[in-house]
């Protein structure tokens, strides 16, 4: 048996329930499962497969089995589920498994609508997901919120989980380093957890991580407001990556199927996107078009001239790699529509002057203006927080007045965002000078002339802006 009444099965905890089922999935969690198992593989199993919402199970399956995140709004909607079936005299046997853990809280939502005694109650342990290769991710994508806003730091314990789950595997993490509050609770957490539950591993007598940086995301908030000029940090600052792919409508990848969407894997198996992904955007495009051009002689080659079996042999493994090609040379099509717009190319040179603390009333005009044209809000609010961010807040009367005309121009609905924000202090009042200056010169953080084409220094990323937070991880590392 797995941890708590799942089945562990060649690396996957199974759920043990046998006969027809359907099994309802929280829908936050569908792409990560996607990533573990194939829905096509599910259906093949005779599993009938629905994300879950308030709207009544159509399914004619006996057995019902939720998957789901330990929220109590996901609890009601189980309940609406049940009370429905209980309305219309359907007996059906039904099983809740919380992700990665159980929470009292929602139990206690399941005891009073009077459906707790009616469910088989277990967990699902999944703590990490394997976006690629070479990436692992919590999937806590409300963690900064929670812990920051609502003061829930229940995602801590989560991280500290995941980490000691890798180390049964890979052996005790022998070096471990933490930045931030949130870091070194981490950190004490899996220190108590390796003392409870020891990692006994006789055969591994060198672990294979020797060093763990655990890095709050509070240290870095410059980074994250700033646009990504590689090829995957363009798609997913305008296409949104999840779970390691982008969901398009047909015709951007040529696909004539009115309202048709395509789901575009993008990862290490695609060995073109490996190639660029990480490289500057227009350097991508260039690479395509001298791939597309060779493409385009060797065909016209082949078709005016006599070629030897190995040649056509060798053009043939050539046109194995059109349609990633043709692929990634539609997604680039795309997103020069966003890249070319002068909106975004402004917003690009005040996040450098921000950046670069050049000149205060500058980029405050500016960010005013953007509210006045009514731009896209998330984009006002990446802008505002990086200003506010580098200033260690805005001035009193500056900041009542900003705020007052964001709700003026977008709508007092949005008046808990602006709370929120000042709570986790990403936009606040300025109470003390600011020592941005200061943090930018010592970690060299502006990075004049960068060569995008051949980067030596990961300021590329950004056109000239190093991220604080992996010159921290290069001083952790250089003094390791």
């Amino acid at each position: 048996m797995g941890s708590r009444g799942c089945v562990r099965f060649r690396g996957i905890y199974v759920l043990p329930i046998r006969g027809k089922k359907c099994l309802i999935i929280d829908p936050k969690l569908g792409g990560s499962l996607s990533s573990i198992i194939q829905t096509s593989l599910l259906k093949e199993h005779g599993v009938e497969l629905r994300h879950l919402s308030a709207e009544p199970i159509q399914s004619d399956c006996t057995k019902v089995v939720f998957l789901v995140r330990s929220k109590i709004d996901l609890m009601k909607f189980i309940c609406s589920n049940v009370h429905n079936d209980i309305s219309k005299g359907l007996q059906r046997e039904y099983h809740v498994y919380f992700v990665p853990r159980r929470a009292v809280v929602c139990e206690k939502v399941l005891e009073d609508e009077k459906v707790h005694q009616l469910m088989t109650i277990g967990e699902y342990p999944l703590y990490v997901v394997p976006l690629d290769e070479d990436v692992l991710s919590f999937e806590l994508d409300l963690a900064y919120k929670e812990s920051q806003v609502d003061g829930d730091t229940s995602s801590l314990w989560h991280i500290a989980k995941a980490i000691h789950k890798l180390e049964f595997s890979f052996g005790v993490i022998p070096n471990v380093r933490a930045k931030g509050k949130a870091s070194v609770r981490v950190a004490d957490i899996l220190n108590h957890m390796q003392a409870e539950e020891p990692v006994n591993s006789p055969d591994m007598v060198v672990p294979e991580i020797n060093t763990l940086i655990l890095l709050d995301r509070e240290v870095d908030m410059v980074t994250p407001m700033c646009s990504q000029l590689t090829y995957e940090g363009l798609i997913d600052e305008f296409l949104h990556i999840n779970n390691g792919s982008v969901e398009l409508d047909a015709s951007i990848m040529g696909v004539q199927q009115e309202g048709k969407k395509i789901k575009v894997p993008l990862n290490s198996s695609d060995k073109l996107f490996k190639e660029i992904r990480d490289l500057n955007f227009e350097v991508v495009v260039q690479i395509l078009r001298q791939k597309a051009t060779s493409m385009k002689q060797d065909y016209t080659e082949m078709t005016t001239t006599t070629q030897t079996v190995s040649e056509l042999k060798d053009f043939v493994k050539k046109l194995n790699s059109l349609p990633e090609i043709t692929r990634h040379i539609n997604l680039a099509q795309h997103l020069s529509t966003f890249t070319s717009k002068p909106s975004f190319l402004g917003q690009l040179d005040m996040e450098h002057t921000i950046v670069e603390a050049q000149s205060y009333d500058i980029c405050y005009e500016y960010i005013e203006e953007m509210i006045h044209k009514q731009e896209p809000l998330v984009n006002v609010l990446r802008l505002l927080i990086l200003f506010s961010v580098t200033n260690s807040g805005l001035p009193k009367k500056h900041f009542d007045y900003l705020r007052r005309e964001l709700l003026h121009s977008y709508g007092f609905e949005h008046m808990a965002t602006l709370n929120n924000l000042e709570k986790a202090g990403l936009l606040k009042k300025q109470e003390t000078k600011s020592n941005w200056l200061t943090i930018k010169r010592a970690l060299q953080l502006v990075v004049d002339d960068t060569d995008t084409a051949n980067p030596n220094d990961i300021a590329y990323v950004f056109s000239g802006y190093a991220p604080l937070s992996i010159r921290l991880i290069q001083h952790a590392v250089r003094s390791g």
